[in-house]
C-alpha cells in the first residue's frame, strides 16, 4: 500500500475558478427534474467561449498568489493535474503557466494526466518532492477539467439538457515550514477498471476514424461518424456505482476503522448525489459534515475536491480537520487527511478570462 505522511508542509491558500456562463437545468421538464433530483444538480458552469483548465487555472493561481503576497517568481514547483491540457502532446498546461507567469527557469513544472482522483495524487507528488529537495520550498498544485470540448459545437452543448459535469480548476499553495499539522495520503489503483470509464477515440484509434462503429472492451458496439474526432464518453454505470459505494467504502473502513468518525468535515468526489448519500450512510457519517458542491457546480472531475472546499469553507473561523476521498477513471482512488486554517480558502471565482496567445485560429477569424 502507498501510504504517506508529510510533516512541516503548510497549506497556505486554496482558490478555484469556474466559467462565468451558468446553465440551469430545466426543472419544469419532469424527466430533467427527476434526473436533477437523483444527481443533486441544479446548474453547472460551462464555457461557451472555449475556456480550458489552463484559463481557469491561471485565474485561480494568480488569485491564490495575491492572497499570500507571493510573486509568481517565488514558486519552485508547479504541478497541473488535468485530463484536458491545451496541447494533446508535448507542451503541458504547467509549461504554459510557466510562460504566462514568466516563472524562473529553475522552477520545475509538469502535468499529471489524472481525472477524479487528481487531488490526493497531485498533493502527494508535491509534498514528496518538497521533502526530497531542500530548494523546493514554495509550490503550486492545480487540478482542473473541462467538458465543452466533448461536444462537436456550441449549439449542441447548449441544446443538451441533462448536464452532470461542470467545469473548473482549483489551485493550492504549499510552503515548507518548521511546524505544521501532518498531511497524510493513501493511493490506490485498479487498472482493470479502465474498461468501465473512458473517453474515445484515443490516440491509438486515429487511423480508424473512417469506421462507422467502434467495439468497446466489453463487446458493445457504438456508432461513430467517420472522421469525427469528437470525444465521447463510455461508462458502465452499474460497475462505477458499485465501485464508488462499495469498494471505496470498504477501503475506507479497512484503513481508517472507527477513526473515520473523528474529522470535522468530509470532502468526497462529487460524482452524484446518490453516490454521496450511499457513502455517507454506509460509513455512518453525520450528513451535515459531508461537504457538497453538486447543486451549484455539478461533477467537476479533477477539480471536484477543490471546488467543494472553496464553495463550503471560505468563511471558516477555526482550523478544521478534513478527510478527502477522490475516485474515478483508472480506476484510481486516493485518500488525504489534512488541516485547513482560517483565512486560507477563497470563494469560487466565476470568470470569462482566456489566454489566447498560444491558440491556433482559422485565418478567417484573425
Amino acid at each position: 500500500m502507498s501510504s504517506f505522511s508529510f510533516a512541516n508542509i503548510a497549506l497556505c491558500a486554496f482558490a478555484a475558478a469556474t466559467p462565468d456562463h451558468v446553465i440551469k437545468l430545466d426543472l419544469s421538464d419532469r424527466r430533467i427534474a427527476k434526473f436533477a433530483k437523483q444527481m443533486g444538480i441544479e446548474q453547472v458552469h460551462l464555457s461557451i467561449s472555449e475556456q480550458t483548465p489552463l484559463d481557469l487555472g491561471y485565474v485561480a493561481l494568480t488569485h491564490a498568489l495575491s492572497q499570500v503576497k507571493w510573486a509568481p517568481t517565488d514558486l519552485d514547483l508547479v504541478i497541473f493535474a488535468t485530463q484536458g491540457p491545451d496541447f494533446c502532446g508535448g507542451t503541458g498546461d504547467a509549461s504554459l503557466l510557466h510562460h504566462y507567469l514568466n516563472l524562473r527557469e529553475d522552477c520545475a513544472v509538469f502535468d499529471l494526466p489524472l481525472g477524479c482522483s487528481a487531488f490526493p495524487y497531485s498533493l502527494t507528488v508535491a509534498c514528496a518532492m518538497m521533502e526530497c529537495a531542500d530548494d523546493i520550498k514554495l509550490v503550486a498544485v492545480l487540478n482542473g477539467d473541462m467538458i465543452w470540448n466533448k461536444f462537436p459545437n456550441q449549439e449542441q452543448l447548449l441544446a443538451h439538457k441533462q448536464h452532470l459535469f461542470g467545469e473548473g480548476t482549483g489551485a493550492i499553495l504549499l510552503q515548507k515550514v518548521t511546524d505544521s499539522p501532518a498531511i497524510k495520503t493513501k493511493l490506490f489503483d485498479n487498472g482493470h477498471g479502465y474498461k468501465q470509464l473512458f473517453f474515445y477515440p484515443s490516440s491509438r484509434d486515429l487511423w480508424h476514424l473512417n469506421a462507422n462503429q467502434f467495439k468497446m472492451p466489453d463487446g458493445m458496439k457504438v456508432d461513430h461518424i467517420p472522421g469525427d474526432i469528437t470525444l465521447n464518453a463510455y461508462m458502465d454505470g452499474m460497475a462505477i456505482h458499485e465501485f464508488s459505494t462499495t469498494k471505496i467504502v470498504d477501503c475506507i473502513k479497512e484503513h481508517y476503522g472507527n477513526s473515520i468518525q473523528d474529522y470535522d468535515y468530509y470532502v468526497f468526489h462529487q460524482a452524484n448525489k446518490q453516490i454521496l448519500t450511499t457513502i455517507t450512510e454506509r460509513l455512518g457519517l453525520d450528513p451535515n459534515k459531508v461537504l457538497v458542491s453538486l447543486a451549484q457546480y455539478g461533477n467537476t472531475s479533477a477539480a471536484s475536491a477543490l471546488t467543494t472546499i472553496c464553495h463550503n469553507l471560505h468563511d471558516i473561523d477555526r482550523p478544521v480537520h478534513i478527510f478527502n476521498a477522490s475516485f474515478g477513471v483508472g480506476l484510481s482512488w486516493g485518500f488525504s487527511d489534512f488541516v485547513i486554517k482560517p483565512g486560507t480558502v477563497s470563494p469560487i471565482i466565476a470568470t470569462d478570462h482566456q489566454l489566447d496567445e498560444h491558440r491556433l485560429k482559422p485565418v478567417s477569424e484573425q
